[in-house]
């Protein structure tokens, strides 16, 4: 899940709320066997899941939904982020208001991704009669960001 992961880096290292405000899960997981070789490693299956991302008690007036979504969505599109697919790139939000500052926001979208195995004598799995370990998932983080004060 490593699209997942690398989103909710991104969303707290943005810093438009605490980071334990933020929760974030997996939900309806599903498996699509491939079993194929590719070089050095083997494409064990594509793992497809909708990702949540739960803030609470986001500070709206702060940094507003428009300036979040424009974040995230940006981040989507970025050109460096060759992994994602179309489905990959359409998120659904939903705000919850609770008063004149704070909502809950949840941000949801399904993410594809391909699970690979790599030999590895010591690995804990075993496949086609050899001792494989997963392949360590890359992760794109980001290195840095601009923050914009919306009332300048």
């Amino acid at each position: 899940m490593k699209k997942m992961g690398a989103l909710r880096s991104f969303l707290v290292g943005c810093h438009m709320f605490h980071h334990e405000k933020l929760d974030v899960w997996a939900e309806n997981l599903s498996l699509q066997m491939r079993g194929k070789m590719e070089g050095n490693r083997v494409s064990l299956h594509r793992m497809t899941y909708r990702a949540v991302f739960s803030i609470e008690h986001y500070e709206y007036q702060k940094n507003s939904i428009d300036l979040l979504s424009a974040r995230l969505i940006t981040w989507l599109d970025n050109d460096k982020r060759s992994d994602m697919s179309e489905g990959d790139r359409t998120p659904e939000i939903n705000v919850d208001v609770w008063d004149k500052h704070t909502a809950d926001v949840e941000i949801t979208l399904t993410f594809e991704e391909d699970v690979y195995i790599v030999e590895d004598e010591s690995g804990g799995i075993e496949y086609a009669g050899r001792r494989w370990k997963l392949e360590k998932p890359e992760h794109d983080i980001a290195e840095s960001f601009d923050l914009i004060n919306q009332n300048e």
